[in-house]
């Protein structure tokens, strides 16, 4: 190939990549390869074929690059990040795309495949009845001077550090943290339903299956027999503040201060890491594996695309070639009432709201029943002894 003709094909390539051509860009450069003595062409292929998702023939033309030119730092980055991306299959996606449906989440809680609670052993009738009847009594009584206290004692919880519980006597402090945690389930749960609404619009009246009355559900479901979809997956995720406080932001609210920029001047990581002395990483894991359990609002859409601009100063332009992050918008909530719903904005929540592990075993049954080996408790393993 002449001079001339591997240069117009490594142009070509560049105006292909920068309109976010990827395939076709991939193979223009290709063309250019074997005149380019300086190993560019192969980067930029590799560049291209990276966005395209394939991370192999990324890495393949990224160490070709390298061969050619070994002192280019954003080359060997980007052949470590198209190996590891490669070997992890993240292109794969798990559990494949899929996007809420009105009908699904309006209908009942799945049914549940639970065992039949044990029968208790019957006891006398008569005893059986005055344990019953004094145990409501002493309930009663115990619980009202428990309140009691807790409002009387724990209510001065505020000081230079608010939680400050743990400072007092082990019974005070018990106290504060009851009161504590009362206030905050008072003041601070709001539903994101409309007033007088069930959890996932549900009928007034639901027959509990067998089981629920003894047994989590694997979506959920039924840990509250009166409202069964409380914290159920595919319902809204309940708030802290009031309704009347959310405003649906526009883009230009989203990007004023610029993500990316916060994200740069924040957490970019100097020649010598900030250490904080009572906290390691292990915490941020932990973080966002809890997170995980929580709360995801499914899959962003591919098809809605929020454009974030990169800062002058960004290093990802030159590493990336590219002047705008590109995030896909959250799925917008079907299940909102046709008929003029008046609750502000609102978003579906795809896992199970309780701490159960769901972000381990799934929150549904069929998840539970494809990793879950059904012997003494145990995960599936595949033949190499890893999580399926």
């Amino acid at each position: 190939m002449s001079d001339t003709d591997w240069r117009a094909a490594k142009a070509e390539g560049e105006r292909l990549l920068d309109e976010r051509n990827f395939v076709l860009a991939a193979k223009r450069l290709e063309d250019a390869v074997a005149g380019d003595p300086t190993g560019e062409s192969h980067a930029l292929a590799g560049l291209a074929l990276f966005h395209a998702e394939q991370y192999a023939d990324a890495a393949e033309q990224y160490a070709r690059a390298l061969s050619m030119n070994g002192d280019n730092p954003d080359w060997r980055h980007m052949l470590g990040r198209a190996r590891d991306n490669a070997a992890a299959e993240v292109y794969v996606p798990v559990p494949p795309v899929t996007y809420f449906q009105r009908d699904a989440l309006l209908g009942p809680p799945e049914t549940p495949r639970l065992p039949a609670p044990a029968r208790a052993r019957r006891r006398p009738s008569l005893l059986r009845l005055a344990r019953r009847v004094f145990g409501g009594v002493a309930g009663r009584i115990g619980g009202g001077i428990l309140g009691g206290l807790t409002r009387l004692l724990g209510r001065n919880y505020r000081d230079a550090v608010w939680t400050n519980w743990y400072r007092r006597s082990i019974y005070i402090g018990m106290l504060k943290l009851a009161y504590m945690r009362e206030k905050l389930n008072r003041e601070n749960l709001k539903s994101p339903y409309p007033p007088g609404a069930r959890i996932g619009f549900q009928p007034d009246v639901l027959t509990p299956p067998p089981g629920v009355t003894h047994y989590r559900t694997a979506d959920g479901s039924w840990n509250n027999l009166a409202d069964p979809k409380e914290g159920a997956a595919g319902t809204r995720f309940p708030r802290n503040v009031a309704n009347s406080a959310i405003e649906a932001p526009s883009d230009e609210d989203l990007l004023d201060p610029n993500p990316r920029l916060i994200s740069l001047e924040l957490f970019t990581r100097g020649e010598q890491m900030a250490e904080v002395p009572f906290l390691n990483l292990l915490a941020a894991c932990w973080i966002q594996f809890q997170n995980h359990d929580w709360i995801t609002h499914g899959e962003n859409l591919s098809d809605e695309i929020i454009e974030i601009p990169l800062p002058e100063h960004d290093p990802a332009r030159a590493r990336y070639r590219q002047d705008r992050m590109f995030v896909g918008r959250t799925q917008a909530d079907p299940t909102r009432q046709p008929s003029g719903e008046t609750t502000p904005l609102t978003f579906i929540n795809e896992v199970t709201h309780w701490w159960d592990g769901s972000q381990i075993y799934g929150s549904d049954q069929a998840t539970q029943d494809r990793l879950r080996s059904g012997v003494d408790g145990k995960l599936r393993l595949d033949d190499g002894g890893t999580l399926p």
